[in-house]
């Protein structure tokens, strides 16, 4: 009898080990995401009844250009880059370039003027070319490309 329970529990074990590698590897995956970026978003809090992730950004010229979409297309406001910003989510879009620095990534944000846009990731601090942030979550639904967040 304790052979048996020793080979079935030898089994349960080498299963479980089993299950949790796939998790393990994402997290890896996820984990080098985070790395390669180097400056990721922090992590998710709610503002204003919306999750939001605080990133790290800068301008050269003082302020952050917010289209109102990730086609470019019309600026709808600004963001004071001084420090980190808050925003909901990524998204692909038009290649946007600033210098020797381009990125087709865009982040959904409100300006200053509380106008709702996107904010090309060229503006994000770490991370390379058409690199999109390591920690910022991906849009979806009615936080997708053209569309706002939910609450």
């Amino acid at each position: 009898m304790s052979i048996r329970m020793a080979a079935l529990s030898t089994t349960f074990a080498l299963a479980a080990l089993a299950a949790a590698a796939p998790s393990a590897q994402a997290a890896q995956a996820a984990a080098q995401s985070v790395q390669a970026d180097g400056s990721p978003c922090g992590p998710q809090y709610q503002h204003n009844g919306r999750t939001v992730q605080n990133c790290p950004d800068w301008s050269p010229s003082g302020s952050i250009p917010v289209y109102g979409s990730n086609a470019k297309g019309t600026v709808v406001g600004y963001i004071d880059p001084a420090g980190t910003d808050w925003y909901v989510c990524e998204v692909t879009g038009a290649s946007h370039t600033v210098g020797e620095y381009r990125n087709y990534w865009w982040a959904l944000t409100m300006a200053d003027n509380h106008k709702w846009g996107y904010v090309s990731e060229v503006y994000f601090r770490g991370g390379g070319n058409d690199q999109d942030d390591g920690g910022l979550r991906e849009c979806r639904g009615a936080g997708g490309p053209g569309g706002r967040p939910t609450r």
